[in-house]
């Protein structure tokens, strides 16, 4: 779908309300989201992290696996969302980040509203502005989640460029059988390879280390554990 991105404005906006709950009707259904290294701690104990590929970027970027096909996030329940950790990207909704001019003639940054996302009404939800104008309590989290996203994206792009130069990440096919013992094969992703890791030298490690990659790297590997809580969930 088509992103119907505008500038957020409280003139423009001011009886704006978003859908703060999770669920399939407001297009939280889906198999995969990018994940940033400054949440990858967090995260690792609830969600298995690979590589995906993607058609904005050059080498593959980490995500966190919700599900096994498309469409499909076994954290979501007829409640919302199963866990309390979620990450950053499903957590801002149809909030972006954009860039526009300035009347200085470099580009400063706004938010943007996707008005074709599921979870903005008229309605209800949260309302966006106070009546006076001011960002609401809902609107100020999410201004502070964006600001955390966009402070994280550009080290997430770097580690990832890295793995993917050093030959640390390889193209794999996840395997996995379900209830009835039927066999599934997912493709499409890359994970750590744990070999090369292991064969690095100390040089390569403390570089990784400056640079805050080696942390993020091994979250990664320690999520990996979480595939087998993810079938479990998809198994019932």
């Amino acid at each position: 779908m088509t992103k119907e991105l505008v500038k957020l404005n409280n003139v423009d906006h001011a009886n704006q309300r978003v859908v703060a709950e999770f669920g399939a009707q407001w297009g939280d259904n889906q198999m995969t989201c990018l994940v940033h290294t400054g949440e990858m701690r967090t995260l690792q104990g609830t969600y298995p992290i690979f590589f995906q590929s993607t058609a904005d970027a050059e080498y593959p970027l980490p995500v966190a696996l919700m599900g096994f096909e498309t469409g499909e996030n076994l954290f979501l329940s007829g409640a919302g969302w199963r866990e309390p950790v979620i990450p950053m990207m499903m957590r801002k909704g149809p909030f972006y980040i954009a860039s526009e001019g300035s009347p200085a003639g470099t580009l400063q940054s706004v938010i943007a509203l996707d008005q074709s996302h599921p979870k903005v009404k008229n309605n209800t939800g949260e309302p966006l502005f106070s009546e006076h104008g001011g960002h609401s309590p809902y609107l100020e989290k999410i201004v502070q989640l964006l600001e955390r996203i966009e402070g994280s994206h550009p080290h997430t792009l770097a580690f990832a460029k890295t793995l993917n130069e050093m030959s640390l990440i390889t193209p794999i096919d996840l395997k996995v059988t379900d209830k009835e013992g039927a066999p599934h094969t997912l493709s499409g992703f890359f994970g750590v390879d744990e070999e090369r890791v292991l064969a690095l030298s100390g040089e390569a490690l403390s570089q990784l280390s400056e640079a805050g990659y080696l942390a993020p790297l091994f979250m990664v590997i320690a999520s990996q554990s979480q595939l087998s809580r993810l079938l479990q969930l998809k198994n019932g």
